[in-house]
């Protein structure tokens, strides 16, 4: 059965809560199941979707939709939504971002060790491409103080908007208050085309087998005058 398309009208974007974790995670793996590398990783672990969702719902929990203040402290949680404010609110779109931070690598909340809650059993091999992935991407990170956009995600039905923009220009606004540049990772050519539409530009290709090859991308510095 064909998808019906999501009725985008006046979309509203507004910071995200612990409330909002089960419909972030939602999205979250039903994007991202079909996203070339979190498919490779995802495809290590004995049941695909159940460790993906495992992995964003450890990432929200410990991180981005903490509970606990003091570990939220420096991220920002960006929904668009429609029909805001009422009890038909949907979810379109997530932006999860991190602040510059001097002791912060590019990997989002994952280091070289398991966080708290991470079932190794689970995820299997996944794990190690997890690590792999984070390496990647923390030897691409710039020299310089930079915002990180973590994840990007609309809904399937959501796609060809103008939400993904709509995030991407919001949280770019956060990023020139600061005068900083912006850094991330594409892992389709879609993507990087609208992140390169919106001054970013290839920092380095990330190619380490049996990872598929996906891009980091920084934006300059674009300090509001």
């Amino acid at each position: 059965m064909a998808r019906m398309p999501v009725s985008t009208s006046s979309p509203v974007i507004r910071p995200g809560g612990t409330a909002d974790l089960d419909a972030v995670a939602k999205l979250l793996t039903e994007v991202f199941t079909a996203d070339p590398l979190m498919h490779t990783i995802a495809a290590r672990a004995p049941k695909p979707v159940a460790a993906l969702d495992h992995l964003h719902r450890c990432e929200l929990t410990a991180h981005y939709l903490s509970p606990d203040a003091s570990q939220r402290a420096g991220t920002h949680v960006d929904l668009a939504v429609a029909d805001a404010g009422t009890p038909n609110e949907r979810l379109l779109g997530v932006a999860l971002w991190d602040a510059p931070a001097q002791d912060r690598h590019a990997t989002g909340p994952f280091g070289s060790e398991p966080l708290d809650g991470v079932d190794l059993d689970l995820l299997g091999g996944a794990w190690e491409l997890v690590l792999l992935d984070a390496a990647q991407c923390e030897s691409a990170q710039p020299p310089q103080p930079y915002w990180y956009l973590y994840m990007l995600a609309v809904a399937p039905g959501a796609r060809g908007s103008g939400v993904g923009t709509a995030l991407l220009r919001h949280g770019l606004e956060r990023v020139d208050a600061d005068g900083v540049a912006a850094h991330l990772e594409s892992t389709t050519p879609a993507s990087r085309r609208l992140y390169e539409r919106l001054g970013f530009s290839l920092a380095a290709t990330l190619d380490a087998p049996p990872l598929p090859v996906y891009w980091a991308l920084t934006r300059p510095a674009h300090p509001r005058r």
